[in-house]
């Protein structure tokens, strides 16, 4: 493991990347970014109980209160789900704002969500992305969980080769579908009817 880093406990048990006071917001997202899914130990035995891959993508950054979790998603196009290819892939930063409690630096837990900080926000934005945050679609918590910790998202739609790209039309604009393409609701269809027919067969 890298020893500039250091894991902390979550609320929900799992560990998470620990950035205290020495580390610069442009530190913290460069170190995000550049997690290549890759376990940070030299060994799977020499990894604390619980880590895995979210667990080097997700960091807590103690100055700023900040908890983030970087990703690289995939499929929303392919899966079935959004009909608008443009939307298959994207970089995906989250955020949400936290009191913390500095009596450990291995500390046990979110103690108090706080609001969104819309400063803090711009300057993450800035880190993460750069002069690309203008092509950033943003959405605000939607689930129950992202509600109660006030959690934002922040989504940057890449091509094949993950280069930042502005999405043609809406999500479920079928102008661009490739021929061929069926939704989920298309495929579970089909499949339904296969075993339908199948079981007509078997009642022959």
């Amino acid at each position: 493991m890298n020893k500039n880093l250091q894991l902390m406990v979550m609320g929900d048990g799992g560990p998470c990347i620990y950035f205290d006071g020495t580390w610069l917001m442009q530190a913290v997202a460069t170190t995000l970014i550049l997690f290549d899914g890759k376990p940070m130990f030299a060994t799977r035995a020499a990894a604390p109980r619980g880590c895995s891959y979210k667990t080097f993508a997700r960091g807590f950054h103690a100055p700023t209160g900040t908890l983030l979790l970087f990703s690289r998603d995939e499929g929303m196009h392919t899966s079935g789900w959004w009909k608008n290819p443009d939307y298959d892939r994207c970089r995906h930063l989250s955020l949400s704002f936290h009191e913390t409690n500095f009596e450990s630096e291995h500390y046990g837990g979110l103690r108090q969500c706080l609001p969104k900080d819309a400063k803090t926000t711009e300057k993450w934005l800035d880190c993460f992305f750069g002069a690309q945050k203008k092509l950033l679609w943003c959405e605000p918590p939607v689930t129950d969980h992202g509600k109660k910790f006030d959690v934002w998202h922040y989504l940057l739609f890449c091509d094949e080769h993950w280069n930042p790209i502005k999405p043609r039309g809406e999500v479920y604009s079928r102008e661009f579908t490739e021929a061929g393409w069926k939704s989920y609701s298309d495929v579970r269809h089909d499949r339904m009817t296969a075993l339908d027919g199948l079981t007509n067969a078997d009642h022959d």
